[in-house]
C-alpha cells in the first residue's frame, strides 16, 4: 500500500508528474483536486501499520491470574479483514489519481489501460471541481475489492498471470 501512495504522489506532485498539473486539478490554488484524498490514503496506511502489531502481544492474565487470554484468532481476523480494507481503499484512490492524470495526457493509450481507466470512469467522474470525495473513495474501494477493474481489463487483454 505504500508503494500505491507513494505512486499517487508521484502523479500529484507537479515536480514528479513531468507535467501533470498539482494535485490533478486545472485549478491548481483554487481547488485542492487530489491532494485530500492523498490524506485519505495516508491515514488508511498509517492505520495499517497500528493494525499490523501483532495480536499476541496483547495478552493479559485472566482467572484469578491463573491463566492467560491467548486466544487472540478472532482479534487478528478482525484486524486482517480491518488491513484489507484500507489496501482496498488506498489502491482505488490510487487508481482514480491514475485515471485522472490519464485525462491531462493527449494520447492513445493500451486496449488494458483504456479498459481500466473505463471501468474507473464508470464508478467516478472526471474531478474537474472539488466536492465531497467520499462517495468516490467509496465507490473505488468497492470496485477494487470485488475485483471490477482486473476483470476489466482481463475482458480485454485475456487473463492476467496469477502466481
Amino acid at each position: 500500500c505504500v508503494l500505491s501512495e507513494r505512486r499517487m504522489n508521484r502523479l500529484t506532485n507537479p515536480a514528479l508528474s513531468a507535467g501533470l498539473p498539482a494535485f490533478l486539478t486545472k485549478g491548481a490554488g483554487m481547488f485542492s483536486g487530489m491532494m485530500l484524498s492523498q490524506y485519505t490514503a495516508d491515514m488508511q496506511i498509517v492505520e495499517q501499520k497500528i493494525l499490523s502489531t501483532p495480536a499476541f502481544t496483547q495478552s493479559i492474565p485472566a482467572a484469578a491470574d491463573q491463566e492467560d487470554f491467548v486466544s487472540m484468532g478472532m482479534n487478528s481476523a478482525l484486524k486482517t479483514r480491518s488491513i484489507l480494507d484500507n489496501a482496498f481503499g488506498v489502491l482505488g484512490i490510487e487508481l482514480m489519481a491514475a485515471a485522472q492524470g490519464l485525462d491531462f495526457r493527449d494520447f492513445e493509450p493500451g486496449r488494458g489501460t483504456r479498459a481500466a481507466h473505463a471501468e474507473i470512469r464508470r464508478h467516478v467522474e472526471f474531478l474537474d471541481v472539488d466536492r465531497p470525495l467520499y462517495v468516490d473513495h467509496n465507490a473505488m474501494k468497492e470496485a477494487v475489492a470485488h475485483l471490477d477493474i482486473l476483470q476489466a481489463v482481463e475482458g480485454e487483454i485475456g487473463e492476467l498471470a496469477t502466481y
